[in-house]
């Protein structure tokens, strides 16, 4: 069904992980967008099984294949991160829109190629960052923006689980492979640098511990055992440009965690933000932290299925917008496109200082792009 009288948008999806359990869905949510192709960068069952589930006319065995199908408009690259470059200068050498998930590259210099090639194709290249549309920290950047904090003087950002401790429960894939862009430095800091960065502005210099902490896994459906070279662990310290400092402490392989927790403090108030979705308010005068009721214009979507489905949708709505402007205008400027390969970029390069810092043991200070 076509968005008002705007021409359907046709989009190829690369993967069938993430792209199966919330991208095709997600788009499918939507007005005006056909999912016209998918392609497993695996195995080309998965790819078929993918399309019957959900009635993609094209079972693509190459990435190439999918460039070629007839009509088609975008693509959304939902694959590890080692093949994020290649297949994103592909598709904008072909003349295709392109969302790519997140982090953008294994390393700087990739996502630097992306972000130049972005920059001179005109297209639209975004990044797959939704978790900004998350409704609390959606609701917070508002109140932010808004001037509610003040001055950031100090964030906490904690995410403790043991989800990944059990080397057989969580076993052996590209996630625990550092050359493949595995590790969660890239996989959960990335989004939480992403989202310090739009409340904050600039990261200026970064501070970082980085640790392994479970040294080998089993390989899946194996009793063989492979070493993991990525991290499940870090703490990452942050200095913005303007002024105020954050602490990022991530795990997946702790007894206990209590999930995730953001607090930030300024010099008006604090917004708490916590594991159930809820988020609270103090302000300075008051005695207590109140709980806010987030505006219905950040909980509306899908409800059911996989958490990230909402943001999503919310996400991807935005690049099909913003395919239609530049369908309708010729071109758009990067800074209306978001989140964009330049915040990618950015987001990257905190991550490839936050790996100096950890072997250097020393704070690294952020180049501007």
């Amino acid at each position: 069904m076509s968005a008002g009288n705007a021409p359907l948008i046709r989009i190829g999806v690369a993967g069938t992980g993430f792209g199966a359990r919330v991208q095709i869905p997600g788009f499918l949510k939507l007005d005006g967008v056909e999912v016209s192709a998918v392609m497993s960068g695996g195995r080309l069952e998965n790819a078929r099984r993918v399309a019957s589930d959900f009635k993609i006319k094209n079972v693509c065995a190459s990435f190439e294949e999918l460039l070629q199908v007839p009509g088609l408009d975008a693509v959304s690259i939902a694959t590890p991160p080692y093949q994020h470059r290649d297949l994103t200068l592909q598709a904008l050498a072909a003349g295709k829109h392109v969302l790519c998930e997140k982090p953008m590259a294994t390393n700087l210099e990739e996502a630097r190629q992306m972000l130049e090639a972005a920059r001179r194709s005109g297209l639209v290249a975004m990044i797959d960052h939704e978790f900004r549309y998350v409704p609390a920290r959606a609701f917070a950047s508002e109140l932010i923006q808004q001037g509610w904090l003040g001055q950031l003087i100090s964030a906490n950002v904690t995410m403790l689980s043991g989800s990944s401790a059990d080397p057989v429960v969580r076993p052996w894939n590209w996630l625990f492979d550092r050359e493949a862009g595995g590790g969660f430095l890239g996989a959960l800091g990335s989004h939480y640098i992403d989202a310090l960065r739009g409340w904050f502005g600039e990261i200026a210099a970064v501070s970082a511990e980085i640790d392994t902490v479970v040294k080998s896994r089993y390989l899946p459906n194996s009793n063989e055992m492979r070493a993991v070279t990525a991290d499940d662990s870090f703490v990452l310290l942050c200095r913005f440009a303007r002024g105020g400092t954050a602490i990022i402490n991530v795990s997946v392989v702790v007894p206990f965690g209590n999930g995730e927790r953001i607090e930030l403090y300024g010099s008006r108030g604090a917004l708490i933000l916590d594991n159930e979705g809820r988020i609270y308010c103090g302000r300075v005068g008051e005695d207590r932290l109140q709980l806010l009721q987030i505006p219905s214009r950040f909980t509306g979507g899908p409800s059911s299925g996989d958490q990230r489905l909402r943001p999503f949708v919310t996400l991807a709505g935005d690049f099909l917008e913003a395919i239609r402007r530049v369908k309708a205008a010729g071109n758009l400027p990067e800074s209306q496109l978001t989140p964009s390969f330049r915040d990618g970029y950015k987001v990257q390069q905190v991550i490839e200082a936050a790996r100096q810092s950890a072997e250097t043991k020393c704070w690294v200070s952020l180049p501007p792009l």
